[in-house]
């Protein structure tokens, strides 16, 4: 009985013409009667033409599974899958030729390539939608496995290893329970810099002076609050350049804000009434790029309000935000990291990683947002960074820098 990889030599060389079609179905009808050795014939014979397809060649895998040549149906998949990378049939049945040769993390790649080629497609037939069910539930069952044999071995190290936070989130990653994020800055990238999403706001040695101060910035805004204007939209039209998706944002006061410092400047009228947030910034290290930086503004999220996923300008900077007025069911998202705000605490983090926030809840959230320089960024460099970006901004008019 001849096998796929003798029929593989034949191809090319077949002279007699034959309906490839036709006997690509007298194959699978002779697999459908249990005719192994006729389906045989039939797929041999439409394998040595010229017009061999996937669809052949998986046929041919078919019948060496149902005659129990393992190896001959490895290489029939292989070769329809050269043909056509996308044959989903062969993916799957590729899938379950390493489950049955014991390796769970190849099948779950051929499974998962299966998965994205039909992912969002309507209207699937419905044995289409068991088996990709089926390959489904078995990624699932090959990850639990796998998690299991990963802690496993790191639990015979003696080492708490999900208490480590960059190894736990190494690990993380590597399970798939996270998707990586990078350093993205819209305008301005500074290499070598670390991949850090929020900071440990233990690291700035003036990070807890200013959250003692928390209730006096508050006051001063509930006060700025109280007197009316002053507030703004964050996001608004710039006549010099097209508009952008602000995501139902632009003009809209579901996202504003009332700055103290605009693009390095003091907005002299807001500051004037809030003297206490103003001195406790004095010991902060602002980020200072002339005509940009810093900004200093209290940011006002409206209740059901959401700030769709986007990134900053640059990555020399971190953004803080010292939460003031913070209800239920607000979160920030940085990269693959979701954290809710905590009044008076701190939370700092690099903005040119994409991320977002939303308000869930029926009432206001307030923070108080202001950049400051990364501690990685030396001081030559952050005077070299100012210098290159002012001397940008004398090429032409200086415009504002946002989020």
């Amino acid at each position: 009985m001849p096998k796929a990889g003798e029929a593989a030599k034949l191809a090319d060389v077949s002279e007699t013409p034959i309906d490839v079609r036709q006997s690509v179905a007298a194959g699978f009808a002779a697999l459908r009667r249990a005719d192994p050795e006729a389906a045989l014939d039939a797929f041999t014979r439409a394998a040595a033409t010229r017009q061999a397809d996937a669809s052949v060649w998986y046929g041919m895998s078919l019948v060496q599974r149902k005659i129990g040549t393992p190896a001959e149906e490895g290489a029939a998949l292989e070769r329809a899958l050269e043909l056509d990378p996308r044959h989903l049939p062969s993916l799957i049945a590729k899938g379950d030729w390493h489950v049955r040769s014991g390796d769970s993390r190849a099948a779950t790649a051929f499974y998962r390539a299966a998965l994205r080629l039909t992912a969002g497609q309507p209207n699937l037939p419905a044995e289409v939608r068991n088996e990709l069910q089926r390959i489904e539930a078995a990624c699932q069952r090959f990850a639990r496995e796998y998690e299991a044999h990963v802690l496993e071995a790191i639990g015979r190290t003696g080492l708490a290893g999900a208490a480590n936070p960059r190894f736990g989130h190494a690990l993380d990653l590597l399970l798939g329970k996270r998707e990586i994020y990078l350093q993205q800055p819209k305008y301005f990238f500074f290499p070598e810099l670390p991949q850090v999403q929020f900071y440990d706001r233990r690291q700035f040695p003036w990070a807890a002076a200013l959250e003692r101060k928390t209730a006096a910035i508050r006051a001063e805004l509930q006060a700025l609050l109280a007197a009316g204007g002053g507030i703004e939209p964050y996001v608004q039209r710039s006549s010099d350049r097209p508009v952008a998706n602000a995501h139902g944002l632009m003009n809209n006061l579901d996202w504003s804000a009332a700055y103290l410092i605009r693009s390095g400047v003091p907005e002299q009228q807001n500051a004037a009434r809030c003297p206490q947030t103003m001195a406790a910034l004095r010991e902060v290290p602002l980020c200072e790029i002339e005509g940009r930086t810093p900004s200093v503004l209290f940011s006002l999220l409206r209740p059901g309000a959401h700030i769709a996923p986007h990134n900053g300008y640059t990555n020399v900077r971190l953004i803080c935000h010292l939460p003031l007025i913070v209800p239920g069911h607000c979160t920030l998202r940085v990269g693959n990291e979701t954290r809710s705000w905590r009044e008076g605490e701190l939370m700092i983090f690099d903005d040119s990683i994409e991320h977002e926030a939303s308000n869930g809840s029926s009432e206001l959230r307030a923070i108080l947002l202001f950049d400051v320089w990364r501690p990685e960024v030396t001081a030559d460099e952050r005077t070299l960074v100012s210098a290159l970006l002012k001397s940008v901004d004398a090429f032409g008019p200086q415009r504002q820098w946002t989020d």
